[in-house]
C-alpha cells in the first residue's frame, strides 16, 4: 500500500531546526530507503516550507509509525500532516500506465 504524507512546516521558518536535525534525518532516510518511494522538501522559491513522502507499507498505521520515527517529526518541525493512500497508475515512475483491471 502506498501512503502519501504532505507535511507543512510550523511558522516561522523551520530552517534552523531542519539543519540541526539534517544528519539524523538523512541517516533515517538511508535506513528506511526500501519503504520510501519518493521523498523530498516542499519549497516556495528557495525556502523549504514542508516535506512530501510516499511510503510503501502494509498498512496506513505502519506507514504512520515509520514517518513518526523520522527525526524531523520528532523535532516538531511540521505544523500539519495530511495523510492519504495513493495508487500509482500512470507515469514514468511506474513504467507508463498501470491501469487497474476491470
Amino acid at each position: 500500500m502506498l501512503v502519501q504524507f504532505h507535511c507543512i512546516d510550523n511558522v516561522p521558518s523551520q530552517q534552523d531546526k531542519r539543519l540541526e536535525n539534517l544528519g539524523a534525518h538523512l541517516a533515517w532516510v538511508e535506513v528506511n530507503m526500501a519503504q520510501i518511494c519518493v521523498a523530498g522538501p516542499l519549497k516556495q522559491g528557495e525556502q523549504i516550507v514542508g516535506s512530501l513522502y510516499i511510503l510503501d507499507a502494509p498498512s496506513v498505521q505502519q506507514a504512520k509509525t515509520l514517518l513518526f520515527s523520522d527525526p524531523y517529526y520528532l523535532a516538531d518541525i511540521w505544523a500539519s500532516i495530511s495523510i492519504q493512500t495513493f495508487n500509482a497508475y500512470a507515469g514514468n515512475w511506474v513504467g507508463g500506465k498501470n491501469w487497474p483491471t476491470q
